[in-house]
């Protein structure tokens, strides 16, 4: 794609490589869909997990002007909410309902005059990267959606789910093993590849686990390092990140200079390149450990958390359990934006996202998010 930012008075069009479109639409046609024999399913358990309140003393009507929703992970029952119908209700008795009732509840949510129940399908639905990636690339238009980046569909509408750096620049990713973290930064990546050229996005990717996730992609000429490739060694890290600070700095004294406040308004006014740069750390609380680590990298998030968006850079990072002791709460508050994958308890939920009864506990892993 031509570099979405540039600027000129003229909408800058989106090429998408033919060829490259042609392979992601001869992949996805090999995928079907499960969403027939989903139906039969949902139509039942709507039934279910009426009769399960019901038997519990808890009323159950049909929010009005909502059918039950199939997703590929779960069916959706929008019930009307009442005094004696609340989410607390609900909760209390999952566990009873799962035992004996059979029916996994594995999220409800408030909404305006009614309650969401989410139910976990017996089957799942696979979502493929080359089915959503053919649609983000269809779909997206440089005008509009600049550096925004699709990372999932949504639940309920199936509609693409797009990280928006310049609203939320620096991410963290939790997870346990199996929850689909290292699938996710994989297609992190290869969006980014494939919207992008390396003039507009270039990608540093730190894994500590040698990058044995990653081989695959290793030659993609996004993969930005001191010697090219995979960044997996602490000390290589360490000066990379150190060297981002003084890149981030450089684009500020090229701002003042130009007089623009950011990276946009640089690329509108020189119309020079000026690629964002993509820092994407697996597994760092593993590296938290090295003490030597432990005291360069918070200094280094702090010092990019503030200034790092206008001047381009976002970084991306990744972890099982990011709790106090491998993460300090400065360095996770720095983070604002959360990816929760599943997790193993309920404290980890509330460590990784932020908030309690946040229900990360409650996912069904392998990417569901």
């Amino acid at each position: 794609l031509p570099n979405p930012l540039i600027a000129t008075d003229a909408t800058v069009e989106s090429v998408v490589d033919d060829e490259l479109i042609k392979f992601l639409e001869k992949k996805s046609s090999q995928f079907e869909s499960s969403k027939a024999e989903g139906q039969d399913w949902l139509n039942s358990i709507s039934i279910h997990v009426r009769q399960a309140l019901i038997s519990r003393g808890l009323t159950a009507k049909p929010s009005e002007g909502f059918l039950p929703i199939l997703t590929p992970n779960a069916g959706i029952i929008k019930l009307q909410g009442t005094k004696e119908l609340t989410v607390q209700a609900i909760e209390s008795r999952a566990s009873e309902i799962f035992t004996s009732d059979g029916i996994q509840i594995i999220s409800t949510t408030p909404e305006s005059g009614r309650i969401s129940i989410a139910v976990k399908r017996p089957v799942r639905e696979i979502l493929h990267t080359e089915k959503v990636l053919l649609d983000y690339l269809k779909s997206y238009d440089p005008n509009t959606d600049g550096e925004k980046i699709c990372i999932g569909i949504a639940e309920e509408d199936g509609k693409q789910v797009l990280l928006d750096p310049l609203s939320q620049p620096h991410t963290l990713v939790a997870g346990m093993t199996g929850s689909g973290k290292s699938i996710l930064i994989q297609n992190i990546l290869l969006t980014i590849a494939a919207s992008r050229t390396p003039d507009e996005a270039l990608i540093y990717l730190i894994d500590p686990k040698f990058g044995l996730d990653y081989r695959p992609l290793e030659d993609l000429p996004h993969l930005k390092a001191g010697s090219g490739c995979i960044i997996d060694d602490p000390q290589e890290a360490i000066k990379i990140l150190k060297t981002l600070v003084d890149e981030m700095n450089d684009r500020y004294r090229l701002f003042k200079e130009s007089g623009v406040p950011n990276i946009r308004a640089y690329r509108r006014a020189t119309g020079k390149n000026m690629p964002t740069l993509w820092v994407i750390h697996d597994e760092f609380t593993d590296w938290m450990m090295i003490e030597e680590y432990r005291k360069a990298v918070p200094d280094v998030v702090s010092r990019l958390s503030v200034k790092a968006r206008a001047a381009g850079i976002f970084l991306i990072f990744a972890a099982q359990r990011p709790d106090k002791d491998a993460m300090p709460m400065q360095l996770r508050s720095q983070l604002g934006n959360r990816l929760t994958l599943k997790v193993d308890n309920e404290a980890t939920s509330e460590i990784a996202m932020g908030i309690k009864n946040g229900g990360a506990e409650r996912l069904l892993g392998h990417g569901h998010m």
